[in-house]
């Protein structure tokens, strides 16, 4: 999951103001104006599921070209990022289902 800020037209309130863009994987699942608080969520469930199966079948090789790149930095966070990747892949898969609810 991964969080933006953009400045953009709101579909609710007509004016331009700062949104919050939150993306499961690579798609926009929901978008919050903050001047007027209305929540867009989009359904990306359907594509989902196949961008992560690719996701996790490019991993390793990924992986491999950050080692061959610095392997320094790959032994260091490597350990940080094994540990978080769990709460990560929850958060992303809770947005998912919320959208595809239209919660």
């Amino acid at each position: 999951m991964n969080i933006e800020e953009s400045f953009l037209r709101c579909t609710a309130c007509e004016q331009d103001a700062e949104h919050v863009v939150v993306y499961a994987g690579r798609f926009v699942s929901q978008i919050k104006c903050a001047g007027c608080g209305a929540v867009t969520r989009l359904d990306v469930s359907e594509d989902y599921l196949p961008d992560l199966r690719q996701r996790i079948s490019s991993k390793p090789r990924r992986l491999m070209r950050r080692l061959r790149r610095d392997p320094g930095e790959l032994a260091s966070s490597l350990p940080r990022s094994t540990l978080s990747k769990p709460g990560r892949m929850a958060a992303e898969f809770r947005i998912v289902w919320r959208s595809r609810r239209g919660r």
